[in-house]
């Protein structure tokens, strides 16, 4: 993506989807410290991620601050961007009272523990997506990243129509890792990743794949119903989300199931 960066400012994008004109005079990104900066475009083809009004950049990196910024108005021209360049400033937008529809934030950020920044964005901001960024795509940092909250990982090193799809995909409802494989390339999912599940916990994970109720999985499994709703629950907690519904998902996000 670094490489990828210097060819945002340029005007070489061609993208099979809608026209979009420049942005007006006001448009203007905003930090974490209240500086606005204009970031004007000319007219391109792009593709419209839609509905996004507010996003949240949180890099360390100013060129990838930069870059990330000029690809949200690329793809989302109408939304607001606040920028953070530290945990303190990521934690000080939370005052403010904002509600962003998506959040990418870099794992490298100063001061980040993954494990607890992630969780808490989550809890505060349900229906936000949430898109983390890392130039380690090692499973552990994945498995880490997606079961603290985030709903997609993003390699540093994916090219710049990779992030846009990823970040599109996550909008979307998906759960996304864009990683790089072996061989330089880039893969749209995880490689496989040991299991962290106990065997009667990836057998009712099956089941909920299966849309199956509580009932239904304590009359397949011959366990309480009480059982169920603890490895029900255990599983919420273990992928980072809400709903039961997301968990097999989220799993088959990190190949932790066909």
């Amino acid at each position: 993506m670094i490489a990828d960066a210097v060819h945002l400012f340029g005007k070489s994008l061609a993208r099979p989807a809608a026209v979009f004109c420049s942005l007006p005079p006001d448009n203007r990104s905003v930090s974490a410290s209240g500086r606005s900066e204009d970031t004007c475009q000319d007219p391109v083809l792009i593709p419209n991620w839609g509905g996004v009004r507010c996003v949240v950049i949180a890099e360390t990196l100013p060129l990838f601050r930069d870059a990330l910024t000029q690809l949200v108005r690329l793809q989302s021209p109408a939304a607001s961007v606040v920028r953070a360049g530290s945990i303190a400033e990521l934690t000080e937008l939370a005052w403010r009272g904002l509600a962003p529809d998506l959040f990418i934030i870099d794992l490298a950020l100063p001061g980040l523990d993954a494990g607890v920044v992630l969780p808490e964005l989550r809890r505060q901001h349900r229906k936000a997506a949430i898109i983390t960024l890392g130039a380690d795509d090692d499973a552990g940092t994945i498995v880490q990243a997606l079961r603290s909250g985030s709903d997609g990982f993003v390699h540093k090193g994916a090219a710049r129509e990779e992030c846009i799809a990823a970040i599109g995909r996550v909008l979307a409802g998906e759960y996304v890792i864009a990683r790089t494989n072996s061989g330089g390339g880039q893969e749209g999912h995880s490689a496989r990743t040991p299991s962290i599940l106990t065997a009667r916990q990836s057998e009712a994970l099956a089941l909920l794949a299966e849309r199956a109720s509580n009932k239904a999985i304590a009359r397949e499994l011959g366990i309480s119903h009480l059982t169920v709703r603890l490895h029900v629950s255990a599983l919420l907690r273990i992928f980072g989300v809400s709903r039961r519904n997301d968990v097999a998902p989220k799993a088959r996000a990190l190949g932790m199931m066909p």
